[in-house]
């Protein structure tokens, strides 16, 4: 009896323990809406404006943003994953036409703005930055630094224009709410 007891304690502790991993796994987010593409697959004004914009930078990967799920190409914004001076951590989001929606820099936490550290050490003292990337949109024109913020497993973003002044969630513009996630 005790033998049947101990294989079946075993059994639902495998069984529980196969629960909890297939549900960890199944629950991983996943962006369905972003898909890598090869250049060939990038319209060419997008192409050219890229070459135009940032002439002496080497583009590392392309990728396509489907912003509602929809194949409409007023729903599609190319995204150029690219190196300057080389160093890795640019970006630029573009309309299928080739209009520059916004570019962002990658930003080491030792180089982000005083006034933008002074705030965070007030207003999230029990926070750490991480890193944050600072992001140019031109319509309108809107500098914004997006702040990766770590309080050991506890992980939040919070933006911040260049006096800055914390801009609340709700007045980002549309495409800074994909890059949150």
């Amino acid at each position: 009896m005790r033998i049947l007891k101990n294989i079946a304690m075993r059994n639902i502790t495998t069984l529980l323990l196969c629960i909890i991993f297939t549900t960890v796994f199944y629950s991983q987010d996943v962006n369905d809406n972003i898909r890598f593409v090869s250049q060939s697959q990038v319209p060419q004004p997008v192409v050219d404006r890229q070459k135009s914009l940032f002439p002496t930078n080497f583009v590392s990967e392309w990728e396509v943003q489907q912003m509602d799920g929809m194949q409409d190409a007023h729903t599609l914004r190319y995204i150029a994953k690219f190196e300057e001076d080389g160093r890795p951590g640019f970006s630029a989001s573009y309309l299928p036409n080739g209009i520059l929606i916004f570019n962002s820099e990658f930003m080491p936490s030792e180089i982000i703005p005083a006034e933008v550290r002074l705030k965070i050490d007030r207003d999230y003292p029990d926070y750490k930055i991480h890193n944050a990337e600072f992001i140019t949109f031109y319509n309108p024109k809107r500098e914004i630094y997006k702040v990766k913020l770590l309080r050991e497993i506890n992980l939040q973003y919070k933006f911040f224009n260049t006096a800055g002044n914390e801009i609340p969630v709700e007045s980002l513009p549309e495409e800074m709410l994909f890059l949150i996630n």
